[in-house]
This record gives C-alpha cells, sequence and structure tokens, in this order.
C-alpha cells in the first residue's frame, strides 16, 4: 500500500464524495491553552528524560570507578549526589562535578516547569 500526500488526498476526496459532511469524522483543532499545556507536558517529559540520563552517566562513573555500593537510590537528591561524589577518587571528580551541574539546572527546569503547570491548573 502506497503512502503518499497524494493517495492520502485521493482517499479524503472520495471520503467526501460518498458521505454527507455530518457523518466524517470531524478532528477539532486545538485552542492555544490547549497546545500550550502539550507543550509544556512535552518539554516536561524531555527535561525529566534529561534527569535520567545524567543519573545514569553519574552511576555510571561509580561502577567506572570500582563503587558498587553507590546505587542509583543515592542519586536522587542533590545532597546525597554530592556526598557520593566526595567518595569518588580525583580522576572521576571533574567529569562528576560537571555532571553534578548539569543535574542542578535540570532539576531548576523541571521545578519551573511544575510551577507553570500547577499555575495552568
Amino acid at each position: 500500500m502506497k503512502k503518499t500526500d497524494k493517495e492520502d488526498s485521493l482517499k479524503i476526496a472520495r471520503l467526501i464524495q460518498r458521505y454527507p459532511i455530518e457523518e466524517l469524522p470531524v478532528v477539532p483543532i486545538p485552542t492555544d491553552e490547549e497546545e500550550d499545556n502539550r507543550r509544556l507536558c512535552t518539554e516536561h517529559e524531555n527535561w525529566t528524560r534529561q534527569l535520567t540520563q545524567g543519573k545514569n552517566r553519574l552511576h555510571s562513573l561509580f561502577t567506572q570507578a570500582g563503587l558498587t555500593e553507590i546505587t542509583k537510590k543515592h542519586l536522587r537528591t542533590k545532597a546525597s549526589r554530592e556526598v557520593s561524589v566526595a567518595l569518588l577518587p580525583d580522576r572521576y571528580k571533574k567529569e562528576a562535578e560537571r555532571i553534578l551541574k548539569v543535574l542542578d539546572l535540570v532539576e531548576l527546569n523541571l521545578k519551573l516547569i511544575e510551577g507553570e503547570i500547577k499555575h495552568h491548573s
């Protein structure tokens, strides 16, 4: 089966010819508010994904350094991440500190977005 704009256009044209306009499926156009809410949700999902990726990168550093007792649970909060990073050998610390800075920014953005979401509710 072909999937082209031309084929899609023909299918729509045939539907319009066969059925009364009242019987055709209707897709409502989202309001500006609905679009804004969708955009906020998408942005929240993206920042949440980045937070998870950053924590996974940090956890990977601990594994590389042989500190397998540090689990992802130890990386949930800023304070516990900082305590955990202090345990890393020096050769891993600079990279870990850069990851911490990124995580701080990501968490700040998530808080801002969550505030906007509450404001829109």
